[in-house]
């Protein structure tokens, strides 16, 4: 079966390499073959209308050279549910099934019939994801809001580090896995991160 794989990173600071490596890893046991592979670095919450790769895999769709969508979570394909369940949609339009690997599900079942199960699953994840997203910004702004209200000057001077709630902000994930116990090296693989910036991210939760 001909695949794509789709991966995508919100930062420059964030890499690919996991999201492939897991995917490949994945069609080669399942005997796929792999026909692209489409790298996006933007933020999920960018409408899918403004983001070229996404249209580059929907024109993909198009030109029927692709069976199967590869992604490794939901969260990659955007963090907007209306989104998500468009670009679902247009796919299965196409036949053209979604595999989430972090799942192992899949939009269609092997008739190309839709899947029922997926389709409740689906829009389920892309709402977790968008209101994960929308409940750290606002506990980001409640925050911001009693910082200026006890007079703290917010922003960084010209050469200073990232302020915390900066790094609370862009390492949400690594906050997440440090506060889990999880070690600092496992951390900077899984969130494909470097090591250092897990060890500064951690310093700084340590201060906050």
């Amino acid at each position: 079966m001909n695949v794509a794989l789709f991966v995508r990173v919100s930062t420059k600071q964030q890499v690919y390499d996991r999201q492939v490596n897991d995917l490949i890893t994945y069609a080669n046991r399942q005997n796929h073959t792999i026909v692209a592979t489409i790298h996006e670095q933007v933020s999920g919450s960018t409408s899918y209308k403004d983001r070229p790769a996404m249209q580059e895999l929907l024109s993909l769709a198009k030109s029927g050279k692709v069976e199967k969508i590869l992604v490794t979570e939901v969260s990659r394909l955007g963090r907007k549910t209306s989104d998500i369940l468009r670009i679902i949609e247009f796919l299965t339009g196409q036949k053209i099934s979604v595999f989430i690997l972090n799942y192992n599900l899949e939009t269609l079942l092997p008739n190309k019939k839709l899947n029922p199960v997926a389709s409740i699953l689906f829009t389920l994840l892309a709402e977790f994801s968008r209101l994960e997203k929308e409940t750290l910004r606002d506990r980001i702004m409640s925050g911001l809001e009693q910082a200026k209200k006890k007079g703290v000057k917010l922003g960084r001077p010209q050469g200073s580090v990232k302020s915390k709630l900066s790094i609370q902000l862009q390492y949400k994930n690594v906050i997440s896995d440090l506060n889990s116990g999880l070690s600092i090296r496992k951390i900077s693989k899984l969130r494909e991160v470097s090591i250092n910036t897990v060890q500064k991210v951690k310093q700084a939760v340590s201060q906050m």
